[in-house]
């Protein structure tokens, strides 16, 4: 008899990133997942699921099936009062994930943040950001421009990364400011930037400002996702 994998796997929501794409009818907006963000999820044992934007009142539905979610990196969060580029910020995507965030604290569902997924949470426990670092955001070169970030040795990032010393990529240009309720920074660069947080109740999240799905094979990496699949499968 053949046996159903996928039912021992736990499903893994991934918040999708909305871009201009070009397709056979011409040019169009599409909710989007990088193959390394599926693949890294896969890699860990979960089944990756893409939730697309929707009304906000369509999250917690969204949520009802899953074991565990990511919240995805991307555009910048409209801020009041901030000086964001209007072309690199996208309002229905943060109201969905804003309900998403809430509706996956209250139920207790274990949650990444990556890069923008760490800011949201930051930003929905009453914490700020900054709006402009220079010197952190290598685009292209974010595979050989990496940095070396320090983690606090009694975090649970240390203990997912077996490490209190990682190098990673540097893809981001907004950075953690004043601290939210329960936000705990973990880990930080060498200029003194929050590089990863955690929250000290509730639900597992932790949240890394650098771009996981883009170091496959490394425990800066796989080992964030491996973590996350463990938790949606109950393992503490």
């Amino acid at each position: 008899m053949a046996v159903n994998l996928s039912a021992t796997r736990p499903l893994i929501g991934i918040t999708a990133v909305p871009r201009d794409i070009q397709t056979g009818y011409g040019p169009d907006r599409g909710d989007t997942a990088v193959k390394g963000m599926t693949s890294a999820v896969e890699r860990a044992g979960g089944v990756p699921l893409l939730l697309p934007i929707t009304e906000p009142g369509l999250a917690e539905a969204q949520l009802a099936a899953l074991d565990g979610l990511v919240l995805s990196g991307g555009q910048d969060i409209d801020l009041p009062g901030s000086t964001n580029d209007e072309r690199w910020i996208d309002p229905p995507r943060d109201l969905h994930e804003f309900a998403l965030w809430r509706a996956a604290r209250q139920v207790g569902l274990p949650i990444l943040g990556i890069c923008r997924g760490l800011q949201l949470a930051n930003i929905m426990s009453g914490g700020t950001l900054i709006q402009m670092v220079d010197g952190h955001d290598a685009g292209a070169r974010h595979a050989s421009e990496l940095h070396s970030v320090r983690v606090e040795p009694s975090s649970k990032l240390a203990a997912i990364l077996g490490s209190d010393c990682v190098n990673v990529n540097t893809v981001h240009h907004q950075a953690l400011d004043v601290l939210g309720d329960g936000i705990v920074a973990t880990a930080w660069s060498g200029d003194g930037l929050a590089e990863a947080a955690e929250i000290d109740r509730g639900g597992w999240f932790v949240g890394v400002q650098w771009h996981p799905e883009l170091m496959a094979g490394v425990p800066a990496g796989d080992a964030l996702f491996e973590e996350l699949v463990l938790r949606a499968r109950g393992v503490t």
